[in-house]
């Protein structure tokens, strides 16, 4: 802007001065043989104007109510952290359990045989068994004792609850009903499994029985294995004399053996079971883990669903139900009865829409924790099923992407690295042709922040001017106190002021940078665990911060110069048929005359240079062109100072004009009090301002 300023200015003048020229003199009038070289003066330029006619307020130029300019760049979003970058809240959950079925329980078995007493006697010496046969007459005798007597093996059947199992505890009671009209002696028992014979505990004697008693011994099935058919291999070691006579029938006079199974656990087998609850502890905890050193006590889920899978190995089906006490939907604690067929794999939910978890309960370890019931009722429904008490339930808990409103508890230290991000000024190519000493005096940076979680947090803000060839300058910043926000307001906004009583901003934009790059970290809890888990986030947790550069233009300059090079756009086109020529002229001066109410003085060279020499070939200096204008206490111009400069175009410079490709212009700017001052810039300075284009031309005049 400055450069296209000056370049539109110096165009002006000169072809003001060459159009006056041509316009106020008639040739024809003159003596033809006469040589004029008349000096005058011609008002060219004259007027005034105020910083707001030159720049209108706008987003980044400010007036304020006192017509002082500042100067704002503004950066959204500079601080963007979300819940996310902080706390993984989306998979808290990774529970993996696997129940075993272990030793169910199966109904009583019971099988009944009996021996007549014709049965047992067919088993005696003939003279002893045709003697009974005699007896068996209707009439009353005395009943005769008989002697050991083996009766063999009897297989029992009728056991329909199972057709082979492993026990792990029960009892087979064994016994004997004498329904002999005499005591008989022990009776010796040994059971036998009809497949391979293989023997059930081992030789059971079972005491002697009076007439109409029983009496029983039982075998320890813990570790047996049993079937259905059982052979009872069965040896009576006699009976005693009765004197009192009786009736004897050999058809109705028996002995009854019945094997009944009871308090019976199996390990395995081809069973039915019986509907019953898995014995098992029935208590566990699903663990919560957001991240090292955080502990929860407690969240609200908006929505959200406790995901499970089931992989079940086994062929009973199952009746699943878990309850979870200190969770609440509505006042209830949420629980589930999930149906589970046999081997089956299926995946299912348990609702968690507006629902409050307490992680709290444990008394050992009260966070992370949310304590859990469970119970497990299978049932074979009737039917004959391979069993092991290895068969298992595995129970897989997840609780993925839930929608929070709010969680409680301590969130740890956690460190955030603030993104990089660079603010550019976009005056690079303005500072690549600065030199000399500039000083902005009172900068300042507002970092407006809204931060939404409840946690003590402390920001380390790093800001870093950057330019080319000089020393990065660095905001020197202290960390900052965050304020937290509340459960109540969720929210909290505050502005950090960053000016040079905090930092070293007046350094960094003195500089000044073509790039303000920012950087820095959030850390949550700086001060660590106080044991109170009083931190919340909430599911829109997020710290959010933008940028306020603020620079008021008050400022001290000494000796800045600004040094650019540009095309000599004076210089002729090729096939020019200007009449304009050096050689008419004598004298070619502007004289500018200017009220300065600006606090700051502007000196101007302007130099024809030849780029292919490295030569300039003349120069227009204006050293003075304008003196800057007195100030007061407070830095505020206080008056105007006038300043004539007389800027001359000399043959020279018009001759140098077509064998120059290049202009060279150095502008020069000082504060007031030759920039030992600060000084500031008001909306209202102006400069009031008169030119006047002094002409000396050689007018060479052939009369006819």
């Amino acid at each position: 802007m400055i450069r296209n300023l000056f370049r539109i200015v110096f165009i002006i003048v000169v072809f003001a001065a060459y159009s006056c020229q041509k316009d106020t003199y008639d040739m024809n009038k003159l003596s033809k043989n006469a040589v004029l070289s008349p000096t005058m003066a011609i008002s060219a330029v004259k007027g005034g104007v105020s910083l707001s006619d030159m720049i209108k307020a706008n987003d980044t130029v400010v007036f304020d109510q006192n017509k002082f300019v500042k100067l704002v760049f503004k950066k959204d979003s500079v601080i963007n952290l979300k819940l996310a970058d902080f706390y993984n809240l989306t998979n808290m959950v990774a529970y993996s359990q696997t129940y075993a079925m272990g030793d169910l329980s199966i109904d009583p078995f019971q099988a009944t045989y009996g021996y007549t007493l014709g049965q047992i006697s067919s088993n005696f010496s003939v003279a002893l068994k045709n003697q009974f046969i005699t007896l068996d007459n209707g009439t009353p005798h005395p009943f005769p004792g008989f002697p050991a007597v083996n009766m063999g093996e009897k297989t029992f059947t009728g056991i329909t609850n199972f057709q082979s199992a492993v026990f792990k505890s029960g009892f087979l009671d064994i016994t004997i009903k004498n329904n002999l009209p005499a005591a008989i002696g022990t009776v010796n028992v040994s059971l036998f499994n009809t497949a391979g014979h293989s023997a059930i505990g081992g030789l059971v004697a079972i005491p002697g029985v009076a007439p109409g008693q029983i009496s029983t011994a039982s075998i320890d099935l813990t570790n047996q294995t049993v079937t259905n058919s059982i052979i009872a291999a069965i040896v009576l070691t006699g009976s005693v004399a009765n004197p009192t006579p009786v009736i004897i029938n050999l058809n109705t006079n028996n002995i009854q053996i019945t094997i009944k199974g009871r308090a019976l656990v199996v390990k395995s087998g081809r069973i039915i079971l019986p509907s019953q609850s898995v014995s098992l502890s029935n208590k566990d905890t699903i663990t919560f883990s957001a991240g090292s050193g955080v502990e929860l006590t407690g969240f609200k889920i908006t929505t959200g669903n406790l995901s499970y899978n089931i992989t079940a190995v086994s062929s009973l089906t199952a009746a699943l139900s878990i309850s979870l006490p200190s969770t609440s939907r509505g006042g209830i604690p949420v629980s589930q009865v999930i149906n589970i067929g046999p081997s089956a794999q299926f995946a299912g939910t348990i609702l968690f829409d507006n629902t409050t978890v307490d992680l709290s309960k444990d008394v050992l370890k009260p966070f992370n924790r949310l304590p859990m019931t469970y119970g497990i009722v299978v049932n074979s429904n009737n039917t004959m099923i391979n069993f092991n008490s290895t068969d298992n339930i595995k129970l897989d808990i997840k609780l993925t992407n839930p929608v929070f409103d709010y969680a409680k508890g301590y969130f740890g230290q956690q460190v955030e690295t603030i993104t990089p991000d660079s603010l550019d000024l976009g005056i690079a190519d303005v500072l690549s042709h600065l030199t000399g000493s500039f000083l902005i005096s009172s900068p300042s940076i507002k970092i407006n922040y809204s931060n939404s979680f409840a946690i003590p947090m402390q920001v380390t803000f790093n800001g870093t001017g950057i330019r080319k060839n000089k020393s990065n300058v660095n905001l020197g910043l202290a960390t900052q106190t965050i304020t937290p926000a509340t459960f109540a307001s969720r929210d909290a906004s505050a502005v950090i002021a960053v000016d040079k009583t905090t930092s070293k901003i007046d350094s960094l934009i003195s500089m000044p940078p073509e790039k303000i790059r920012f950087s820095g970290s959030a850390n949550m809890n700086p001060a660590g665990n106080t044991g109170l888990r009083d931190n919340y986030v909430f599911g829109n947790s997020r710290f959010l911060a933008s940028l306020d550069v603020e620079v008021p233009l008050e400022f001290r300059m000494n000796n800045l110069q600004f040094v650019d090079t540009v095309d000599n756009f004076l210089k002729s086109s090729s096939g020019s048929t200007s009449s304009f020529k050096p050689e008419d002229f004598k004298l070619l001066r502007v004289d500018i005359t200017a009220q300065n109410g600006f606090p700051l003085g502007i000196s101007l060279k302007m130099s024809l240079y030849d780029p292919a020499n490295h030569t300039i070939k003349s120069t227009i200096d204006a050293t003075d062109l304008l003196k800057p204008a007195p100030v007061d206490t407070n830095g505020k111009s206080s008056g105007f100072t006038e300043t004539t400069t007389h800027i001359e175009f000399t043959q020279e410079f018009f001759s140098s004009i077509s064998t120059t490709d290049k202009i060279i212009f150095k502008f020069g700017l000082i504060t007031s009090e030759n920039g030992t001052k600060d000084v500031k810039i008001y909306s209202d300075n102006r400069i009031d301002y008169k030119a006047a284009l002094v002409v000396q031309p050689v007018i060479n005049i052939k009369l006819k």
